[in-house]
């Protein structure tokens, strides 16, 4: 019985390790009988929609020496100390001195020396490619695109979230060996090829992107601000067309010996990033209210410079009020009043509801990493005055990302469309392998409400707060400045801001979205002053390169503008008026200290001067 039990035991192993477990002893033993080398994939090439090269790979090669294949190791130390300018004593005990089956010479050499190598000794000398990632443009859309690790595999942006199609699939040369590693009589030699990986099509139009970066260093450098950004999408088709922050950082030369450092510039703010969005939010309460019908282009509300809501005192921007006026007109002055009784009659549950069906209580489905979604007080712990703030973009922190979903929605006939950076993929000999179509989420607003924002938009811009977006010859934008108070450890951050302007063109049928940004400007930080103009740069550049038809509206006469310093609110208010010019105020005080532009600056009718008190 014995010797029949442990007989069954002994087949049953053999049946376990010959049949049930082959293949993992077979694996083994290939590890044990073949020596192998790498044969590095080569990554995919990365382009903008036009086909221009945004990121690419190289070939390299490393510099082995199998000492069992070598006849003349002296030869070899002289041929390799010589073309690779390396120390002939160091190479020449490195592959003598070594029991290994092949030693590493040198990395990431380039083809031409490897074939200078070959020319003058090939007995013992073998290579392994590697490639090498290249970024054609260096800083530029560098916290997008992101960047690969030593393994070549990527680490941030569109490099990780594209990786498994990015990265291709590794080969290997295999030869049988023995024991040591020593190369068998008659040995075999197999190899399995590297297959390259796909290559993306972006969406990015490299002509914008070029001249939104120009114009962002412009305005870091003029404004002193802590960052910059900008955003521009098509607004039916959710595809990103520019996108760009700064400070940003060499995609060649990326600092990996400062993780602090590195973390803050490759950070996709943008789309990872959220903020009190300000004023800029007030377009979604608008198109709320008017799909309820609560409110239309001519209603009227009154301003006397702030509401009491629950015991709690919430001022306007303007302190003395705006009067008496129309939600058109509560628009282009960015009247908090206004928004505080429209959001009111919305009630937070309802306000809520469209939050979510915005996408803001998620995350809007971006292809790119780590987005983060809106952050929100629970409905249940909303006050009335908290619902007040909400009303003009205060108690709600959402990322521009978010932002220009929302805006899209409310300008594009009220469709929420997922934004998203890749156009299609491709394989190495140009074959599409997949094609990147539109995806929308929900149809929120109706085709008359967005026909309805669109024109009141487009007032801001042509005779109210905006004006520093209106491109001369062109009355075809529409859009929303904003000013966000700061916060730092739960309270308000004195003295910092974040400066928006939201945009689109033509107004009546948009193309473009332009959302910019300005963290922590220096002097100025009223949206319509500080980031209008950089919008109205990036419509410029827009107009010229798709050839828009210059509008025949009046210019009017250039007139230079008087100085205003040492007037009191009323006075310089009424100077302005007559004039033909609009104005902003900025702090508070009881005489005018400051004055942008300055006193002296060429102006036209309806121009914007920004009054400082301090």
């Amino acid at each position: 019985m014995l010797i029949i039990f442990f007989a069954v035991t002994v087949i049953f192993r053999l049946f376990y390790l010959q049949v049930l477990n082959d293949e993992f002893f077979i694996q083994k033993g290939l590890t044990q009988w073949l020596r192998d080398l790498p044969l590095t994939a080569t990554r995919g090439s990365i382009t903008d929609r036009n086909g221009v090269v945004l990121a690419s790979s190289y070939t390299t090669y490393d510099v082995y020496v199998r000492p069992a294949d070598t006849t003349d190791f002296e030869g070899v130390a002289k041929t390799l100390s010589s073309t690779l300018n390396e120390d002939y004593d160091e190479i020449y005990k490195k592959i003598t001195s070594q029991n290994l089956s092949e030693i590493k010479i040198k990395s990431d050499i380039e083809k031409s020396v490897v074939e200078q190598i070959l020319k003058n000794f090939k007995d013992g000398i073998f290579f392994t490619t590697n490639t090498e990632r290249n970024y054609a443009y260096n800083e530029m859309l560098c916290q997008v695109l992101g960047f690969v690790g030593s393994d070549n595999a990527g680490q941030s942006g569109l490099e990780a979230f594209y990786n498994e199609y990015l990265k291709g699939i590794d080969g290997v040369s295999l030869v049988e060996s023995d024991l040591r590693g020593d190369k068998l009589d008659d040995a075999i030699t197999y190899y399995e090829n590297s297959i390259s990986g796909l290559n993306l099509t972006l969406t990015i139009d490299f002509k914008i992107q070029n001249e939104v970066e120009k114009i962002l260093k412009q305005a870091h450098a003029s404004t002193g601000a802590k960052a910059v950004s900008c955003i521009v999408t098509n607004p039916k088709t959710g595809e990103i067309l520019a996108c760009c922050s700064l400070p940003s950082y060499d995609l060649n030369n990326v600092p990996r010996n400062d993780y602090e450092q590195l973390n803050s510039l490759s950070r996709a703010g943008v789309i990872v990033d959220t903020f009190e969005p300000g004023s800029t939010f007030k377009a979604i309460v608008a198109a709320i209210a008017i799909e309820e019908g609560l409110a239309s282009k001519n209603s009227f509300y009154y301003c006397g410079g702030y509401r009491i809501i629950n015991g709690v005192k919430i001022r306007c921007s303007r302190r003395s009020g705006h009067g008496s006026q129309s939600l058109e007109q509560g628009l282009m002055n960015s009247c908090n009043c206004v928004f505080m009784d429209l959001i009111a009659k919305i009630g937070t549950k309802k306000f809520y509801d469209y939050l979510d069906k915005l996408g803001f209580t998620s995350t809007t489905g971006i292809d790119f990493p780590g987005e983060t979604s809106a952050v929100l007080m629970p409905m249940p712990s909303v006050t009335a005055p908290d619902l007040a703030r909400m009303g003009f973009g205060q108690t709600i922190s959402i990322t521009a990302n978010h932002m220009m979903v929302g805006v899209g929605a409310v300008i594009n006939g009220g469709k929420v469309v997922v934004p998203h950076f890749i156009s299609s993929i491709k394989n190495e000999i140009g074959g599409v392998v997949y094609n990147r179509e539109v995806t929308t989420k929900n149809a929120i607003f109706s085709e008359k409400t967005s026909k309805t924002m669109r024109e009141l938009l487009f007032s801001v811009v042509s005779k109210g707060g905006g004006r520093y977006a209106k491109v001369e010859g062109y009355d075809i934008i529409g859009g929303k400045t904003g000013t966000a108070q700061k916060y730092e450890n739960g309270a308000i951050a004195q003295g910092k801001y974040i400066a928006s302007f939201i945009g689109f063109a033509p107004y009546d049928d948009p193309e473009y979205l332009v959302y910019v940004y300005v963290d922590e400007p220096v002097g100025a930080y009223y949206g319509g002053v500080v980031a209008a103009p950089i919008a109205k740069s990036v419509f410029e550049k827009i107009f010229e390169f798709e050839s828009y038809n210059i509008t025949n509206e009046s210019q009017g006469e250039s007139f230079v503008l008087p100085t205003y310093i040492g007037l009191t609110l009323t006075k310089a208010s009424s100077e302005l008026a007559s004039s033909g010019l609009q104005y902003l105020v900025q702090g508070d005080g009881d005489y005018v200290t400051g004055q942008i532009p300055a006193p002296g600056t060429e102006v036209k009718e309806n121009d914007v001067v920004l009054l400082i008190f301090e």
